[in-house]
């Protein structure tokens, strides 16, 4: 067991410390997940200085995939460094979960700070969102009160994280959000460093093996900002049921790219949606999980906008591949 999760890590109106869905920012800054800031938001910066003196001079003529590679390493490399998940989410007009009506939900921290929200997926990994991706991880299980402690919560460290391949890095560089930013692919596994304890508390769920069906009635849960404007984490994990929609209702009311690897989900007149610091977490339709929580729109919960999901079914296989080589 490690530290409780301190008290005073509630978001205060005008704090710069926040923690929410990566909803229309990714995780070096201010980005557009629903992901939550771990500490005051910087500006990704590399010195001029260092980069004129180096290799670095000849990039121009890199291919892009060295280039990616690259992206990939100064986003590992300066990873230390307080960052934001991207996009905000987090659960706005919902309900208080019941205790243990969600015990593969996992809350997802950097050192002592709450950063998103992820799932268990057997007694060694967690799956969460890419856009979470920050320096250190730890988690805890088996929580259903953000601020408190309980008897029934399980701590456990870290040892390794997999972002999926092919999300771009690069989204996690602070910037303004472009119709051709593309979210692909917001998945990461973090391998736990001690196996969980199964308990009524803590329980594993299993990946879907169909097609989620298009009207399902689906509820998301975190620990996201309830409300739409102004950041507020509740102590209690929150519940919010909503229907899974066609994905060109995302494509129309969306600036940002809306591809066949993500779902869309949410109510046409508003007023249920996650919203930052719900990112990682889960979509669960007519009781399968179907979709990681990813974006949405500023502010949560706006009529016609639904939030963005990433669909679960087009990863199983990489899923299963990244935990079976890395037992």
């Amino acid at each position: 067991m490690g530290p409780s999760p301190p008290i005073a890590m509630r978001v205060r109106e005008g704090s710069t410390t926040l923690s929410g869905r990566a909803r229309l920012w990714p995780a070096f800054g201010c980005q557009h997940g629903r992901g939550g800031a771990v500490g005051r938001m910087r500006v990704f910066k590399v010195s001029l200085r260092r980069l004129n003196s180096s290799k670095l001079t000849a990039c121009c003529s890199w291919t892009p995939v060295t280039m990616r590679f690259l992206i990939l390493f100064l986003a590992l490399s300066l990873g230390g460094i307080d960052a934001a998940p991207p996009v905000q989410s987090r659960v706005v007009g919902g309900f208080k979960c019941e205790k243990n009506s969600h015990p593969w939900h996992v809350a997802v921290y950097r050192y002592n700070k709450y950063i998103c929200g992820g799932v268990l997926l057997d007694r060694n990994w967690v799956l969460t969102a890419a856009h979470c991706y920050v320096s250190q991880y730890n988690v805890w299980l088996g929580k259903t009160k953000l601020f408190q402690e309980e008897p029934s919560a399980q701590h456990r460290l870290v040892s390794k994280s997999f972002p999926h391949p092919d999300y771009n890095m690069s989204l996690l560089i602070i910037h303004t959000p472009q119709p051709e930013d593309d979210e692909s692919n917001d998945l990461m596994l973090l391998r736990l460093s001690e196996p969980a304890d199964i308990t009524d508390a803590v329980k594993p769920i299993a990946l879907p093996t169909e097609e989620p069906k298009l009207g399902s009635t689906c509820l998301a849960s975190g620990w996201g900002s309830i409300t739409p404007t102004k950041f507020q984490t509740p102590d209690d994990l929150q519940c919010v049921s909503i229907k899974l929609l066609p994905n060109e209702v995302c494509v129309k009311n969306h600036n940002q790219k809306v591809t066949d690897v993500m779902l869309c989900a949410g109510e046409m007149g508003g007023g249920k949606d996650t919203c930052k610091g719900d990112s990682g977490g889960p979509l669960i339709c007519d009781g399968v999980l179907h979709g990681i929580t990813a974006w949405g729109p500023i502010p949560c919960g706006k009529p016609n906008t639904p939030g963005v999901y990433t669909k679960l079914i087009k990863f199983t296989n990489w899923i299963k591949d990244t935990m079976a080589k890395n037992p």
